[in-house]
């Protein structure tokens, strides 16, 4: 299930804390430090912060959207899951946010990136393509992450329109 992120936000700095440095969130930082605390904003202005959860409460994932309001668009994102590989739950709720991005809260296209290597690139690629979506390009050697090594960055665009129309075949 979806919910606010605002409300986890001691939870999730402490999950942060917990797994910074490792390896299952090298690509996932985009960064090469960590920030102790956690930037979850207080209103929904430049971003929208979401956790996934299971019935527990337990949190699953990390699901985040920068936003340009004067623009509607989503101009990056950073989505994070905190359990195993293939949690079904998590998977949904991914869905879930990326459709009420253009359904819901009708943005008019996304842009994101990811870290070249990065495990879910493939996944990414699939979705974007099967969405309507294309590969902007490759940045060479733009991202140098904990490691101290630099990395290209690969760069999408997704359109509301064109998301719809392939959303409304399946």
């Amino acid at each position: 299930m979806l919910k606010p992120a605002y409300g986890y936000k001691d939870r999730i700095s402490s999950i942060l804390q917990e797994i910074a440095f490792s390896e299952e969130v090298t690509y996932w930082n985009h960064a090469c430090y960590w920030s102790y605390e956690t930037d979850l904003k207080n209103d929904s202005w430049r971003s929208l912060h979401f956790v996934s959860v299971d019935d527990q409460d337990n949190i699953l994932g990390l699901l985040f959207a920068d936003i340009c309001r004067p623009e509607n668009f989503v101009d990056a994102m950073a989505i994070l899951n905190l359990k195993e590989k293939g949690n079904f739950k998590f998977s949904r709720d991914l869905y879930q946010f990326l459709d009420d991005l253009f359904v819901k809260f009708n943005f008019f296209k996304m842009t994101f990136c990811v870290v070249s290597g990065n495990p879910v690139e493939k996944m990414y690629d699939r979705f974007v393509l099967k969405f309507g979506g294309r590969i902007i390009g490759v940045y060479k050697q733009q991202v140098m992450l904990q490691d101290g090594k630099l990395y290209d960055q690969k760069h999408y665009e997704l359109f509301r329109e064109d998301y719809m129309e392939r959303r409304r075949l399946k």
